[in-house]
């Protein structure tokens, strides 16, 4: 997929949330890999995290849905646009077989203090605000991160490892079971292949210590495939095989996704890591 494609959703759902949304909303961010220029053009996602004034209602959730809507129908004649909400739903293509670009938003509520912040979004690990912190692009409002800090260590990685493995695990469980294997392979690769990338990466964070996660080293491992699996060859060896299968799953998205023989190897490595993550994590 061409950059200026992914650019064009990118400036598209910006406008939509800043005219739409711009009254609610006190801060809106651009995360992740894209901001840096990092976007995988094989199976670009766009990420955000909108951060409203108040709590989150119905209505600001309902026009959210709106904007995506509006994003998919305009898009639809050269890009299907995938909204994303990992790990917990999944979108229904709208076209099979064309080029995709997926976009992800995480919706948090403000506050006044980093304490009540905290609090009112606590179901967001301090740790992945912290990658949100390191990586944000503010497109609109206020720098709302600027001044909060947030705690990231082994013991609080490990702490949260269970419900964060399980969160995967859970849906991974099911995909082979609600999917028709023959005719839904594309769906269970670009699922599997997801929820392989997410548990991959907090495989890294997983087994560093403090002071690599504070400089941060397993977001740079993000980008870097020779070094990430490096990285899992000398720390978690056990899922050296499925890290490999992943990255190449994630390298060649557009082709393998349309045989179904990969969508079986992918699930299969994504649901290896996921059982032998959990055995780290209860042992630790």
């Amino acid at each position: 997929m061409e950059l200026a494609v992914v650019q064009d959703v990118e400036e598209w759902i910006n406008h939509q949330l800043i005219s739409k949304l711009g009254d609610t909303l006190q801060s809106i961010y651009l995360v992740g890999s894209y901001p840096s220029g990092k976007v995988s053009l094989n199976r670009p996602d766009i990420n955000w995290l909108l951060v409203w004034k108040g709590f989150v209602s119905g209505i600001d959730l309902w026009t959210l849905g709106e904007i995506l809507t509006s994003t998919i129908e305009k898009f639809r004649q050269g890009v299907v646009i995938r909204p994303e909400f990992r790990p917990f739903k999944f979108s229904y293509p709208i076209e099979r077989g064309k080029d995709e670009c997926f976009v992800n938003i995480t919706v948090v509520s403000g506050a006044a203090t980093t304490e009540d912040f905290k609090k009112k979004n606590s179901f967001v690990p301090e740790y992945v605000f912290s990658g949100f912190k390191d990586s944000r692009k503010l497109i609109w409002g206020e720098d709302t991160l600027s001044n909060m800090e947030f705690a990231v260590s082994a013991d609080e990685i490990k702490r949260g490892a269970m419900q964060k493995i399980m969160s995967h695990k859970i849906q991974l469980d099911r995909i082979p079971l609600v999917y028709h294997i023959k005719r839904d392979s594309d769906l269970i690769f670009s699922e599997s292949i997801t929820h392989g990338k997410n548990l991959l990466y907090f495989a890294t964070e997983l087994v560093m210590n403090n002071e690599e996660l504070k400089a941060s080293k397993h977001l740079a491992l993000f980008h870097d495939n020779a070094e990430l699996i490096q990285f899992i060859k000398e720390r978690f060896p056990q899922i050296e095989n499925e890290a490999q299968t992943i990255i190449d799953g994630k390298s060649n998205y557009p082709k393998w996704k349309q045989e179904p023989d990969k969508a079986k190897l992918i699930y299969l490595a994504a649901s290896t890591m996921a059982a032998e993550m959990t055995k780290r994590a209860i042992a630790s």
